[in-house]
């Protein structure tokens, strides 16, 4: 097998800068003498240079979430005053935001990786002040992840939907006979309010959550409704749905 096609995240103008940017800011004398500095704070912040620092930050075989995050943990403790420790948190959890840049459905490309991008910044800067229990990264990629797709329905400007694997969003593609993915959904929708006599808000609950992956629980925090609430609507609405199937028939 050749290698794997580069993702859409990874050929957005804003991740080819931040990049960049980080080519020259990791061995810079900025960033080696803040390391310095931070070190003789806290000794888990002692790398040569960004590159060693991220490389440790992401190790695949720590022992643990605890272990892989301390350097993260101890980041996120300067962040809140230190731009250049947000900076380097970003680069240690680039390829969760990466992720959800390709996972998000709805908005332009290069408008999705901004939003994600600040999201993530802003959700660094605070991170450490909440209760421990959970890693870092995990609070990292679900706060942006949730604080996205809550800004995405309050605008209700298109559907924004979330896809949690890369396999999903390619047999999507395939089926999708080169439609864009907010016309695909607005079709089902459409489909569902004409069957089920609703409203488009309801048609919407239900094709978000049974088709475009989006659980009740995020549209719920999204809503900021009671999940039971929206899990009896769309119940309601699905057995209207199959009553005029069936009288159809």
């Amino acid at each position: 097998m050749g290698p794997r096609p580069p993702t859409w995240a990874s050929q957005t103008e804003l991740i080819r800068r931040l990049d960049a940017e980080w080519r020259v800011l990791a061995g810079s004398r900025l960033l080696r003498d803040r390391l310095r500095s931070w070190a003789a704070d806290d000794e888990r912040l002692a790398f040569e240079d960004g590159d060693q620092l991220v490389a440790a930050a992401q190790r695949l075989d720590a022992a643990s979430w605890a272990e892989r995050d301390q350097v993260l943990s101890a980041l996120l403790e300067r962040a809140l005053d230190d731009a250049l420790a947000r900076r380097v948190a970003l680069q240690v959890v680039l390829p969760g935001v990466k992720t959800l840049i390709n996972g998000i459905r709805g908005w332009d490309v290069e408008e999705r990786a901004a939003r994600v991008v600040a999201t993530a910044l802003d959700v660094i800067s605070w991170c450490a002040t909440e209760p421990a229990g959970t890693p870092p990264s995990f609070r990292i990629y679900t706060n942006t992840k949730r604080r996205v797709l809550r800004s995405a329905v309050r605008a209700r400007s298109e559907p924004v939907v979330f896809v949690d694997d890369f396999s999903r969003l390619e047999a999507d593609d395939d089926r999708a006979e080169g439609k864009p993915e907010a016309q695909q959904i607005d079709e089902l929708v459409e489909w569902v309010r004409q069957r089920a006599r609703v409203r488009d808000d309801a048609a919407r609950l239900v094709v978000m959550t049974r088709v475009a992956g989006v659980t009740v629980d995020e549209l719920a925090v999204a809503q900021e409704i009671d999940p039971q609430t929206l899990r009896r609507r769309r119940l309601r609405t699905e057995r209207r749905v199959r009553q005029s199937m069936a009288l159809a028939r």
